[in-house]
């Protein structure tokens, strides 16, 4: 009888009596006892048996179907495959064929009716090994996470390993870059793609080439290439983005099998940076001009009302090669026939929402005491006082834990464990929402400053443009609505007509609707 012998060995099962070597000679000697002629030997080092792209694997399953062997020989199950769904699809394939399977430390024959019994059995408790074998190995990660150590995955920019500690650290180096690119966003007002050029031009080395790391590329003689060091807009835009520089770790988030664990790390910049430069990022997107071909004065403040989605503006040509201006819903721009969202004519819009502006831009008086009422002082100043008691209270918690693991470790106190660990849930209970109601308290604050900030720019703006507002350029009426107008909102009333609700910073009463939108009452056909 002809057999195939197959061996297999994991990276992390190498130190163990797994190896290649080992295996095959068992497996020789075992097709010598039952005098099995050996075609061929596969192997797979280095290879999980969860997977089923093995080079070997993918070959010996080609000779089995051209019938060049009658049995298979593994040192053991979990050799050939780790999951019941591979292996009996497998089984299934080649008892149509009339090839078996026999292992030479597990007392099953495929060839027989007793050992297809045991090999369900085998097959069952080798997929639950491995299962328990990684529960064991994720909570040993968490552990060590949770105590601060690293535990595989990649360092942002900025941090790097202390070997001997074990956990993350500022790369103060690499960390004033990190700083740099936060400021030119916010207070340069630079976009990702200016600031990958600026870090090209001052010559800043990437990690790969201060690390000297190389990438596989199969079309070159030796196999790896360096990396080219150029910073890419990407690259920046992921670094903004990354919550390890606000203090927040995240571990798993690139496996979406696995849970992610948020964590604590030393922060670079602070959170109201980070939410700074954050909103920063979504205007950026918003409003760039890389694929806009017509400057529409409402871009990005027009939504449907039917599905939530922006409102773009697009141009149509009619028979006479004339052209007509609209707003209309992005799915419906797509191609989308559910949402049945109106279209809206540019020109009569804009014209209604820029009158109002520019009354409003004429008005200085009224329009300064709106914004003087429309920030609260006190509902500010109440944010910050309850930050600062919060955080009071979270230090008085972190003191009370460890008085009382002085206490328990001091023998002559007579705690017992069950009584320390209610104590500890209780106080780690309430430091947890301490520390929840700390982060939404900054989240305010971060919200209110960004009003503030944008309230203080319309009156800027107001007092600049007051005179100049009549001829004033595309871009600068553009940028006056963005600062003015909240939001817009599109949609149908039950007859079908088209229903317009627009939201301005400013309260409606202070300039009139006098028949403007009368006209967008009805129906717009396209």
């Amino acid at each position: 009888m002809k057999a195939a012998i197959y061996a297999r060995v994991s990276t992390e099962e190498q130190t163990q009596n797994f190896s290649i070597e080992n295996q095959l000679d068992h497996l020789r000697r075992f097709c010598q006892q039952h005098d099995y002629q050996i075609s061929k030997e596969y192997v797979d080092p280095g290879y999980s048996g969860t997977t089923l792209n093995r080079p070997a694997l993918i070959k010996l399953l080609e000779d089995a179907k051209a019938k060049l062997f009658d049995i298979v020989v593994v040192y053991k199950l979990d050799r050939f495959f780790r999951s019941n769904r591979h292996l009996f699809n497998t089984l299934g394939e080649w008892e149509v064929i009339g090839v078996s399977l026999a292992s030479v430390t597990e007392p099953f024959d495929t060839s027989t009716t007793m050992g297809k019994a045991y090999l369900g059995m085998a097959s069952t408790f080798a997929e639950w090994e491995r299962n328990t074998f990684i529960d064991r190995g994720r909570d040993g990660i968490r552990k060590a996470l949770e105590k601060g150590f690293y535990s595989g995955g990649t360092i942002a920019y900025g941090y790097r390993l202390n070997p001997a500690t074990k956990k993350i650290e500022i790369d103060e180096e690499e960390a004033k870059i990190i700083r740099d690119i936060f400021s030119w966003i916010l207070q340069d007002s630079e976009s990702c793609i200016s600031i990958a050029k600026r870090l090209n031009a001052m010559n800043v080395p990437t990690r790969y080439i201060k690390q000297e790391r190389k990438f596989r590329d199969n079309r070159l003689p030796t196999g790896t290439r360096l990396p080219t060091g150029i910073w890419r807009p990407a690259r920046v835009y992921e670094m903004l983005r990354n919550p390890a520089y606000k203090g927040t770790w995240e571990f798993g988030k690139g496996n979406k099998k696995r849970q992610t664990i948020k964590l604590t790390c030393p922060a670079i910049i602070d959170e109201r940076t980070f939410a700074e430069a954050e909103t920063r990022l979504k205007d950026n997107c918003l409003w760039s001009d890389r694929t806009s071909k017509k400057n529409y004065l409402l871009r990005s403040l027009i939504k449907c009302d039917a599905c939530g989605h922006n409102y773009t503006g697009y141009t149509s040509l009619t028979t006479a090669n004339k052209e007509y201006s609209y707003y209309r819903c992005t799915t419906r721009a797509d191609g989308d026939k559910k949402c049945q969202s109106p279209n809206i004519k540019a020109d009569t819009i804009e014209s209604a929402v820029w009158k109002q502006i520019c009354e409003y831009i004429e008005n200085p008086d009224v329009a300064k005491e709106h914004l003087k009422a429309k920030y609260d002082v006190c509902k500010q100043a109440g944010y910050v006082s309850e930050l600062a008691q919060n955080k009071h209270r979270l230090e008085e918690l972190k003191q009370a834990e460890q008085r009382l693991l002085v206490k328990y470790a001091d023998p002559t106190n007579n705690y017992s464990e069950e009584a320390l660990n209610g104590a500890l849930n209780e106080i780690r209970g309430n430091r947890q929402e301490v520390q929840d109601r700390i982060k939404e308290l900054e989240r305010l604050i971060v919200t209110e400053d960004e009003e503030i900030r944008r309230l203080n720019d319309v009156t800027e703006m107001l007092n600049q443009l007051k005179d100049k507002v009549r001829v004033a350029t595309p871009k600068t009426k553009q940028k006056i609505c963005k600062l003015l107008v909240k939001e817009i909102r599109v949609g149908r009333n039950e007859d079908g007509a088209t229903r317009l609700n627009i939201k301005y910073y400013f309260d409606k009463e202070l300039i009139k609707n006098n028949g403007e939108f009368e006209q967008l009452s009805k129906p717009i056909r396209v």
